[in-house]
């Protein structure tokens, strides 16, 4: 009995190492495609109108994802650049915008 035990510990052991490596392959898949959905909608967008930027109201119609998800999306990216409205009245940020660039190294 003890040696049927040993080894369903050691079965067990074995897959939730898998399982959890499977976990964190899926986590990562998903967090890269959600970062490429937005480059790729942002790219396409600055072709037509290179001047024009997206409120994160907007991405979230336009592409079906949360506010957070776009925000991680676009801090994970080097493509992405948020810059903010001012509200005119009290000078604050009133909304986050991003924008495509192509040169990762400009501000």
């Amino acid at each position: 009995m003890e040696h049927w035990l040993r080894i369903g510990a050691n079965v067990a052991s074995i897959l939730t190492s898998i399982i959890a490596a499977g976990a964190s392959i899926v986590f990562w898949v998903s967090k890269r495609s959600k970062r490429t959905r937005l480059e790729n909608y942002l790219k396409a967008k600055k072709e037509k109108s290179p001047d024009e930027l997206f409120s994160a109201t907007r991405l979230m119609a336009d592409l079906g994802m949360t506010e957070a998800e776009i925000f991680a999306a676009s801090f994970a990216s080097r493509h992405i650049a948020r810059d903010v409205r001012k509200d005119v009245t009290t000078g604050f940020a009133a909304e986050v915008l991003f924008r495509y660039r192509d040169d990762p190294m400009s501000r």
